[in-house]
């Protein structure tokens, strides 16, 4: 009976140390960086010129990553499409297109911006169907800037669920065709600042 007794006794003893933790409380916001230094988002701005050969109807610029990229990131490039009737700017997401009559021909040409990128650096290529010079615009025109000099790039940096998984990308199909707000908005970007690297 005794033995009985002192086995109760450590089963109940057992039940009311597990039980003396509390509830778990809510979980903090998350900060700029996860851990051990993992970035979550950044956004990086650039102006870059594709007018190095006009007579070309290809030019990329490649860029060093500023910050370590892992498999599971997704880098998103927004080119500045203009402003609205508030001045405020408007981000267009790559690829972009951009359409020039050709006065000697009398044809639309089109210029395409696309983007690809990897764990080093990432990559901007104009490519149109006419030399590039039919996308410079009038020089020193402000009504006229052309879509070749003097581009102006947003990078946006997006940290995968896990960084290690190439599958694991947090932007999906779906993402890319968010506004540059939408996507800010989406993955808590809207007050990462903007840095310029120029």
């Amino acid at each position: 009976m005794k033995k009985l007794m002192l086995l109760f006794a450590v089963v109940i003893g057992s039940l009311v140390t597990v039980s003396c933790e509390g509830p778990r409380g809510p979980q903090g916001a998350p900060g700029p960086e996860g851990p051990e230094g993992v970035v979550l988002g950044k956004v990086y701005e650039y102006h870059l010129n594709f007018n190095q050969n006009l007579n070309a109807n290809i030019a990329g610029q490649v860029v060093k990553h500023p910050i370590k990229v892992y498999f599971g990131d997704t880098v998103m490039i927004y080119v500045l499409d203009g402003t609205d009737k508030d001045k405020n700017p408007i981000w267009s997401p790559l690829p972009m297109r951009y359409f020039v009559q050709d006065n000697a021909t009398q044809k639309d040409e089109e210029l395409e911006y696309i983007y690809n990128f990897g764990l080093q650096d990432f990559e901007i290529v104009a490519r149109a169907t006419a030399p590039l010079g039919l996308f410079n615009g009038t020089p020193g025109s402000d009504k006229d800037p052309g879509y070749v000099t003097n581009m102006i790039f947003r990078v946006v940096y997006i940290a995968g669920k896990d960084p290690i998984q190439m599958k694991a990308n947090a932007v999906g199909g779906e993402d890319k065709k968010l506004s540059y707000e939408e996507l800010l908005l989406k993955y808590n970007l809207t007050k990462a600042p903007v840095q310029k690297m120029y």
